[in-house]
């Protein structure tokens, strides 16, 4: 008989409180289901006389993950994914598919997929993932142990492994599927025999957790797309049915961060995006950057495992869910274990602790040697991708000015409009200085700066509270 112990328990977050809306983002994580007959499918994998006698919770966010332990010893996680995760059926599809792609394409291991459901219906109960348990420990847990070379040994397998992705070139931008794992409706581009010479695979419509309000509205407009200005236009399309389909809901978010925003304003910014995404797409520096690439964009500590016999040894890498083939210029970032301090520096400037060092206080000092290690670590990265993976150094120097309207449109979770305010009024104060065509096609007067100076003083503040 399986040890369970509570149930209620594992269908339950259990790993952190919210002091805002806690019963909402409860239930976002909130999923039951028939432990016994997942304990029951995974046992199946290893013979008749196989079963599990141990289930033991993991993290997860967006996910329940759970180490599995048969009676011969045998281990699997499985993983069932939570109301956030991404858009039913599709996210798990579309992870499998993923996974399976990437073990015979690059060196560092992903899990190896064992059995999956996608359909909710099955005896489970859940859409559900059995996978291999990669050996090793989570990077997380030898990390501060480890010396500067050490770490810097991993940096560059990171690399490697970024460059290995960087060499898949994709025909569209989208999410990976396995032939015949989608219903007739959805769009697919197949992808080219180099790349996949059994044709098991193609580019289906994106599985991003950003793209999951498109699902809820429409089949339409959610990918693939073969072209970069399809892809662009297609986020402002996305958040301006989300407002018209769910206008009260975007209304009541925005005013949670200010009584002073808007859903028409926020309608008004998203339609300027509009106008200028056709001359951003065009860019030659946009385009020269803009390759469909698939990318880890959520590499921390906890989904590197690493040999518990040497730490700079990369045992494989995991959590692969909703990794899309998306241009560069959005995927390439410093890995969220590399992420620089604030004050942090692009460029061959070595980072350096700050001239008053000896001055500070005991605990300032802690925190400036703290920060001047990551600084110097994050330099480590970028430099070895100069050397190594130049596309990649590319795409994070590209101009921001320049990728921000891409990226801005979605509404944050802090119901803020200043960042997408703030791209828009950088974008149309510098129009002649990035080299854009013609003039801008929109202006904000001086009273919309000073508004706007205004409310990125209360942003600052609600950004620096959260952290």
């Amino acid at each position: 008989m399986c040890d369970i112990g509570d149930q209620d328990d594992l269908f339950r977050y259990t790993s952190g409180r919210w002091l805002i809306n806690e019963k909402y983002q409860l239930e976002q994580r909130f999923v039951k289901f028939n432990v016994n007959n997942l304990c029951s499918q995974a046992a199946s994998l290893f013979g008749p006389k196989a079963r599990c006698i141990r289930i033991a919770k993991m993290g997860g966010n967006f996910n329940k993950a759970f180490l599995l332990t048969m009676n011969d010893g045998n281990e699997v996680i499985a993983k069932i994914p939570c109301p956030n995760s991404g858009t039913p059926v599709l996210t798990t599809t579309s992870e499998v598919a993923t996974l399976k792609f990437l073990r015979s394409r690059i060196s560092i291991r992903v899990p190896e997929v064992y059995a999956w459901k996608s359909d909710p219906t099955n005896p489970v109960g859940a859409e559900y993932i059995i996978m291999e348990k990669i050996r090793g420990v989570p990077l997380a847990e030898r990390w501060e142990t480890m010396n500067t070379l050490e770490r810097y040994q991993i940096i560059d397998r990171i690399v490697e492994m970024e460059k290995e992705l960087l060499s898949l070139k994709f025909p569209a931008y989208g999410s990976l599927f396995l032939q015949d794992s989608l219903p007739s409706e959805y769009r697919r581009c197949p992808l080219p025999t180099d790349l996949d010479p059994t044709g098991l695979f193609y580019i289906g419509p994106s599985c991003s957790r950003a793209h999951k309000a498109s699902f809820d509205i429409s089949n339409s407009n959610i990918g693939p797309w073969t072209s970069i200005l399809d892809f662009a236009l297609s986020i402002p399309h996305r958040e301006l049915a989300l407002v018209a389909n769910n206008r009260e809901k975007v209304q009541h978010h925005l005013t949670h961060f200010s009584e002073d925003q808007s859903a028409d304003e926020y309608c008004d910014l998203l339609q300027k995006v509009l106008l200028v995404l056709p001359a951003l797409s065009r860019h030659p520096q946009v385009l020269a950057r803009a390759g469909s690439t698939i990318w880890h964009t959520d590499l921390h500590l906890g989904n590197i495992y690493v040999s518990t016999d040497d730490p700079t040894t990369i045992e494989g890498v995991i959590d692969w869910q909703s990794a899309q083939a998306a241009p560069l210029f959005i995927q390439a970032q410093f890995p969220e274990f590399l992420r620089p301090p604030k004050d942090y520096s692009p460029g061959t400037e070595i980072p350096a602790l700050p001239d008053n060092f000896d001055e500070l206080d005991p605990d300032e000092r802690v925190r400036a040697t703290k920060e001047q290690t990551l600084a110097a670590q994050s330099k480590y990265y970028e430099m070895f991708c100069l050397a190594y993976n130049k596309p990649v150094y590319d795409a994070m120097e590209l101009d921001r000015r320049l990728w921000e309207p891409f990226t801005c449109c979605q509404l944050f979770s802090h119901g803020s409009l200043v960042p997408l305010r703030n791209a828009l009024i950088r974008l149309s104060q510098d129009w002649d200085l990035l080299g854009l065509p013609g003039r801008c096609p929109f202006e904000f007067t001086e009273e919309d700066i000073k508004r706007h100076n205004g409310q990125v003083q209360q942003y600052e503040c609600a950004i620096n509270t959260r952290e």
